[in-house]
């Protein structure tokens, strides 16, 4: 592989993987947010404005990341395909394709490995970070007395404490934080060990 193309197959996968950092930072803020403001109406009046810029800066970052992501990774796929489709009937070509192929595919499946696998430990990275939060999370929230009534925020009329509110938009943050990234790492892991598993039978 031409030193060009290492550069250029390294810039595709970077930026994919910071395209897909940023659309699931955007998404976890996104779903934490929405859940606070709307469905558990967890957040005050007076800090509304602050929640709904910090709403659209999540949202921003979605809009910005996912596209981001999908037109380079469809650049990768691109590429691999047309790599897979090579002409091989000319005999200079043939030649040519015996004498690149031992340098040119193992880069190229290190660096697709590397970004594979790095983005199956960033899923699992904020699955672990969550689940640990979760058990005092859930304590805070339901476990201790509440304390610090302030005006009742809730349709029931029930008062809430400042201080359980935070838990319960922690504990909100931290249950999105893991089915947002239980996936991610499910569905990386399971392709990393599937083209492993490809390369050893092979």
């Amino acid at each position: 592989m031409k030193q060009r193309d290492v550069v250029r197959t390294i810039y595709l996968y970077l930026v994919t993987v910071v395209g897909i950092v940023m659309a699931l930072t955007g998404v976890i803020g996104t779903l934490t947010n929405l859940l606070n403001m709307y469905v558990f109406q967890l957040i005050t009046p007076d800090n509304m404005q602050n929640e709904i810029a910090m709403l659209l800066s999540f949202a921003s970052a979605v809009a910005v990341g996912i596209p981001v992501w999908l037109y380079h990774w469809g650049i990768i796929q691109e590429s691999r395909h047309h790599v897979g489709r090579s002409p091989a009937t000319e005999s200079a070509t043939q030649a040519a394709a015996e004498i690149t192929a031992p340098v040119e595919s193992p880069r190229r499946d290190f660096i697709r490995r590397l970004y594979i696998y790095l983005l199956s430990a960033i899923g699992l990275f904020i699955v672990m970070f969550n689940l640990v939060n979760l058990a005092s999370s859930i304590y805070r929230a339901f476990a201790i007395p509440m304390l610090m009534p302030v005006v009742p925020e809730k349709p029931d009329g029930a008062l809430v404490s400042e201080r359980n509110i935070y838990a319960i938009q922690s504990l909100t943050r931290t249950a999105v934080g893991v089915l947002v990234g239980l996936p991610v790492w499910l569905y990386h892991w399971r392709l990393g060990q599937r083209e492993h598993q490809d390369v050893v039978d092979g």
